[in-house]
């Protein structure tokens, strides 16, 4: 008696829960509700055509989905030592032109800026200097050579114009490799054109990292004055845990993003794994992406978050969203069948194991046939109320 007292009470409160329903919604014709049917099972929900379509539900099937296993771990974008570029200059001198902003973008041979020193001039004067004289002194060797060969001249002739061409031709050509460092053609250089001011060109493509040296500066040999990365070769470099750098491999996938951002997911390899453990008892991993052009979308310096896969499989798999966890279990709404313009489901147990990519594995595919259809969308709700 207190057992159907109970179950009236039940009937009476699904009732009234429709009844509230329909009078949210606006609709009298109860095509929106959701009738269940707890008189005589509580696994099973009927509804109608209109209330599957007007909610946006869908129907999906078991199939075979890929599962893996990974580590994670952070890092930080970098480049090469390769792609870093330290600009200075051969020689010392003033800085004259400087319009470079940090993180502009510069091509190959673009002017980045120029400097003056007086030691410029006289260097393409003593090169003109001494190409002058190269002329006179290779006729004269060439002239002391036939002579010496017709016995009219000395030895010792010959051997002093060799001596004076030898050592101009030496000269010019130390001359002439000194202004090809400071980016002077010395073959354009003519006693109209000398200057003393050099231009210093990009040796790359790539941006400005960092500017050091402002218009009028002294520029020594040894300062560096801007400094130029190029991001062709963009790399990550990771940090993992001692015990997961073992059944780290070369070539094993990696997808990273940007730490607390939202940013789709970049595809990587692992190229290098390190081969010491640093002082956190961590080992670095050298990491290249796959498409080089998603480069672009980095800066170095920027800290990552990775997933390196190490390990994957198939399975037969539901959309996660089709799987409702309650209490310690989950369950699937499966279509039973239709009649008129309902349709009859059935709430199954389903035991589940590992989720990627918005999917979960079904573990107990066998419980069920290969055609059954699993409402997807909409099944939350539903097996809630």
């Amino acid at each position: 008696m207190k057992n159907d007292r109970k179950s009236n009470f039940k009937s009476i409160w699904l009732f009234a829960l429709a009844l509230a329903f329909l009078q949210c919604t606006g609709q009298n014709t109860g095509e929106t509700s959701l009738e269940i049917k707890t008189n005589q099972n509580q696994n099973e929900v009927t509804l109608t055509q209109a209330q599957f379509e007007g909610s946006g539900m869908i129907w999906d099937s078991i199939s075979s989905s890929a599962f893996t296993e990974h580590i994670t771990a952070t890092g930080m974008v970098n480049v090469p030592a390769e792609g870093r570029f330290d600009i200075s200059t051969y020689f010392g001198g003033y800085i004259k032109k400087m319009e470079l902003l940090v993180g502009q973008k510069v091509s190959k041979g673009q002017l980045l800026f120029t400097i003056e020193n007086p030691e410029f001039i006289q260097m393409q004067q003593d090169y003109l200097d001494a190409k002058s004289q190269l002329a006179y002194l290779k006729n004269d060797f060439d002239r002391q050579k036939v002579l010496i060969d017709e016995n009219i001249s000395s030895m010792k002739n010959y051997l002093k114009a060799e001596a004076d061409y030898q050592s101009t031709l030496a000269k010019s050509e130390s001359l002439k490799k000194k202004l090809l460092l400071i980016n002077l053609n010395p073959a354009q250089i003519t006693p109209e054109n000398i200057t003393s001011r050099v231009s210093v060109l990009s040796p790359t493509f790539g941006y400005v990292e960092t500017v050091l040296v402002n218009q009028g500066t002294y520029l020594n040999p040894s300062d560096i004055a801007v400094k130029l990365i190029n991001k062709e070769h963009l790399h990550v470099e990771l940090n993992v845990f001692e015990k997961d750098a073992v059944i780290i491999k070369q070539g094993q996938p990696v997808f990273f993003s940007l730490q607390g951002g939202e940013t789709e997911s970049i595809e990587g390899e692992v190229f290098l794994v390190g081969q010491s453990v640093n002082e956190k008892r961590m080992v670095n991993l050298h990491v290249h992406l796959k498409n080089e052009k998603e480069g672009e979308k980095l800066v170095p310096g920027m800290f990552v978050e990775s997933k390196i896969i190490i390990a994957s499989h198939q399975a037969l798999s539901l959309p996660e969203e089709s799987v409702v966890n309650v209490e310690t279990k989950n369950f699937v709404l499966i279509k039973k069948g239709m009649e008129n313009d309902l349709i009859y489901l059935e709430k199954r147990e389903v035991l589940i194991g590992q989720k990627s990519g918005g999917r979960v594995e079904i573990l107990n595919t066998s419980d069920f046939d290969a055609n059954s259809q699993f409402l997807s969308k909409g099944a939350f709700n539903l097996i809630l109320n």
